[in-house]
C-alpha cells in the first residue's frame, strides 16, 4: 500500500451542540434507538489530473473532490484528502467519527472513497465526470462540474415551486448507488415559465463552461452516461428529447446537430442528425428495448468536416441495443464557435393527452477530449 502525505485534512470538528436549543430537529442523532439511515459519500469531478507544480496539484485535487454529508453533521464525520508520497494518486475518504458510528447506518459504503490518477507534466485533463453523491445540493453539484460559478440547469421550478427541485438524487437499489432523477409533471410544468407548449428539464455545458467541456473544430470528444426510463414510459408523438449536441454560433444554431428522441407515435428511440437546418432520422430502435432498463451510452465525435460520429447504447452486461457510426459525417458547421451537450427530458405538450408524469434516471456523465 502506498504511503500518503496528508496535504489536506478536514479534521474532526468539535461538537457544538452544547448550549443549543433542545428543539433542534435537524440533528439525526437525537437519542433515537435505531441508527439513522443515510448515505455519506465522496466523488471526483475528474479521474485524471495533469499537474506541473505542487501548488497546482493540491489546488486541482481540492477542487476535484466533493464530499456529501448525507444526514450527518460536519462534527460527526472525518473527511480526508491524501496525496501519495510518489504523487501518483490522490484519494478522498469519508467516515463517521467513533462517537457517531453507532448512530448511523450508511446505505452505501462503496462510495466512501474515491481515487484520482495524478500525472506530472502530462497532457490532457482526462475525463470530467458528474456523478450523484446523495440527496441535497443537487444543483450546486451539477454547476460545480459543468459550469462552476454559473447555472447550467434548465428546470421548470419557477412555475411549480411547491414541488421543489425537478432534478434531485435518489438511491437506486439496482446500481447500489445514488443517481440523478429528472422529473416532469404533464399538467403543471412548462419551459422555464417562458413557453407553455413544451416542457424542459435539462442540464448542459455552455459558453461560461470551461473550454475543455466544449467541443471545437479538430477535437475528438467522448461523452458517456447512463440513463433509465420507467417501464411505463410514454413518449410524445411530437418529440421527447433525452440528449442533444448543439452547434453554437452558426446560422442554424436553433437546430441541434444530434438528438436522441423517444417518438411516441412510432414507439421508437430515434437518432436524429442535422447537417444544417433540417433533421433526419439516421437510426432507430424499439423503445421496448429501453423501458425499465439501465442503459450505458458511449458517444464519440470528431468535430470536423468530414468528421466522425459513433454511438453505442448497451445494457449493463455489455449487450448492445443501439449502434450507429458514420466516418464521413459533417460534424462541424461553418461559423460555429463550439459544440455543447445537453441531457434530460425536453418534450412537446401539443398532444398532452398522450403523456403522463415522467421521471428519467441518469448518472455518471462524462466528457473527455481525446
Amino acid at each position: 500500500m502506498a504511503n500518503f502525505n496528508k496535504y489536506i485534512l478536514l479534521a474532526i470538528l468539535s461538537l457544538l451542540m452544547i448550549g443549543c436549543s433542545s428543539d433542534d430537529s435537524t440533528s439525526p442523532t437525537g437519542g433515537g434507538d435505531a441508527p439513522v439511515a443515510t448515505d455519506i459519500s465522496v466523488t471526483a469531478a475528474v479521474d485524471v489530473i495533469n499537474w506541473t507544480t505542487m501548488e497546482d496539484l493540491v489546488q486541482q485535487v481540492n477542487d476535484a473532490i466533493v464530499f456529501n454529508n448525507g444526514r450527518a453533521q460536519e462534527s460527526e464525520l472525518i473527511k480526508t484528502i491524501e496525496i501519495a508520497s510518489d504523487n501518483s494518486e490522490a484519494t478522498g475518504t469519508i467516515a463517521f467519527t467513533d462517537a457517531a458510528a453507532s448512530s448511523f447506518h450508511d446505505l452505501n459504503v462503496t462510495n466512501n472513497s474515491v481515487s484520482i490518477l495524478l500525472v506530472e507534466g502530462g497532457s490532457g485533463r482526462g475525463a470530467t465526470v458528474l456523478t450523484a453523491n446523495g440527496p441535497g445540493d443537487t444543483y450546486d453539484l451539477i454547476s460545480s462540474v459543468l459550469s462552476p460559478g454559473s447555472d447550467p440547469v434548465e428546470v421548470p421550478d419557477c412555475g411549480h415551486t411547491e414541488f421543489g427541485e425537478h432534478i434531485d438524487e435518489i438511491f437506486d437499489e439496482e446500481l447500489n448507488t445514488n443517481v440523478f432523477r429528472f422529473v416532469l409533471h404533464t399538467d403543471i410544468d412548462d419551459d422555464r415559465c417562458q413557453r407553455q407548449d413544451r416542457q424542459r428539464n435539462e442540464i448542459k455545458t455552455f459558453s461560461p463552461s470551461p473550454d475543455f467541456l466544449l467541443g471545437v473544430e479538430g477535437e475528438t470528444v467522448e461523452y458517456t452516461w447512463m440513463f433509465k426510463m420507467d417501464e411505463g414510459f410514454q413518449g410524445s408523438p411530437n418529440f421527447t428529447h433525452f440528449h442533444q449536441l448543439k452547434s453554437v454560433g452558426d446560422v442554424n444554431v436553433a437546430v441541434p446537430m444530434i438528438t436522441f428522441t423517444a417518438r411516441g407515435s412510432s414507439d421508437m428511440m430515434e437518432l436524429r442528425y442535422a447537417e444544417l437546418d433540417r433533421q433526419v432520422t439516421v437510426h432507430e430502435e424499439s423503445l421496448d428495448l429501453f423501458r425499465g432498463n439501465w442503459v450505458q451510452v458511449v458517444e464519440r465525435v470528431t468535430y470536423s468536416n468530414p468528421g466522425n460520429y459513433e454511438v453505442t447504447m448497451s445494457y449493463l452486461d455489455g449487450t448492445p441495443i443501439f449502434e450507429f457510426s458514420d466516418s464521413e459525417i459533417n460534424a462541424w458547421r461553418d461559423g460555429a464557435d463550439f459544440i455543447r451537450p445537453k441531457w434530460g427530458i425536453y418534450r412537446s405538450l401539443e398532444n398532452a393527452q398522450d403523456l403522463r408524469d415522467e421521471f428519467v434516471l441518469y448518472n455518471n456523465f462524462s466528457i473527455e477530449e481525446l
